[in-house]
């Protein structure tokens, strides 16, 4: 994947009279760890979008955004939450198949190991334009804004991460007695997400009664596939899973919902680089002053907006749909 040095901007025809806008900007110069996904089924006039917020590489919000969709169109949007479960299993599955005592590594068990030692944070939006419902499905903090001139304020999804009090309470509920889940805003003091793909050094096994002794396996196999400019986990180990005792700590459900639409709504969906500049409110106001003065470009309208005053210190991937 290249590197983002400036806005890098598209702009997808899903219909006639309906184009999504996007931007990503990477402000550091390394390969950006976003992804995102368009994908329209003409025949049932269904129109999904993706953000994946990637972290610790890109493997994992390459494989998130590229696999995901194709699942989700072939059901219907009942079954969201499920599909994103079986996605993130079997990505778990395909890796510890491949370190199992009973079998011989595959072909690809480097690749089966890249998605699961890096993670991605997922949102979708399932939008059918026949009936105008658009059904979203939230694992993380990629943010969700639906605006439109005619009405005050804004609905948006809840951004789920570390620092959201129903995120804490629920990792509590789940996870009793365990005091020291959520330190610094962080869970273990390492990460933010809470939900998402990936990530599997929160999610494996610990090994039974042997302990953490399968799970110190798992993570010497993900370290051995490290960048060697980096301070391997295995290394790190008693930092990193101090508390480790009930495995899975980050999940892949996501918070579902639907939101009914009308003609002259304007949607915005981005990752967390976009909201720790600007509230959704002022984003909205933004890209709706943007579309009444003629811009179509409106996703890179509002980031240019954005970036004259203020320095994203993260990547930032914005969709922007009008109806």
């Amino acid at each position: 994947m290249s590197n983002v040095k400036e806005l890098v901007s598209s702009t997808v025809e899903i219909t006639p009279n309906i184009s999504v806008d996007i931007v990503q900007y990477q402000p550091t110069g390394r390969p950006i760890e976003d992804s995102f996904s368009t994908t329209f089924d003409q025949a049932s006039n269904r129109l999904i979008l993706g953000v994946f917020d990637g972290h610790g590489g890109v493997a994992t919000a390459h494989h998130v955004s590229t696999t995901l969709p194709v699942k989700l169109l072939q059901h219907p949007p009942s079954r969201h939450s499920t599909l994103f479960e079986e996605l993130d299993n079997s990505m778990l599955t395909a890796f510890m198949n491949d370190h199992s005592l009973f079998r011989s590594r595959s072909e690809n068990w480097v690749a089966h190991a890249e998605v699961i030692k890096s993670g991605c944070t997922a949102l979708i939006f399932d939008i059918d334009l026949n009936s105008m419902l658009g059904s979203f499905a939230n694992a993380g903090d990629c943010r969700l804004v639906v605006c439109n001139s005619s009405k005050n304020g804004v609905r948006q999804t809840v951004d789920l991460n570390a620092k959201t009090t129903s995120e804490v309470e629920r990792l509590q509920h789940q996870h009793p007695g365990e005091d020291m889940l959520i330190v610094s805003g962080r869970l273990f003091g390492k990460v933010m997400s809470t939900r998402g793909f990936g990530d599997g050094y929160y999610k494996l096994p610990r090994g039974g009664l042997m302990g953490n002794r399968k799970h110190r396996k798992y993570i010497d196999i993900l370290s051995s596939i490290e960048q060697k400019n980096k301070f391997p986990m295995n290394a790190q180990y008693d930092s990193y899973f101090y508390g480790y005792h009930t495995p899975p700590y980050i999940t892949a459900t996501p918070e579902v919902g639907t939101l009914p639409l009308e003609t002259g709504d304007v949607v915005i969906m981005a990752s967390d680089g976009l909201w720790d500049l600007i509230s959704s409110d002022d984003a909205a106001n933004i890209v709706l002053a943007g579309a009444a003065s003629g811009e179509t470009r409106l996703a890179t309208y509002l980031l240019e907006r954005v970036i004259r005053t203020q320095s994203p210190g993260d990547d930032v991937t914005i969709l922007v749909l009008q109806l």
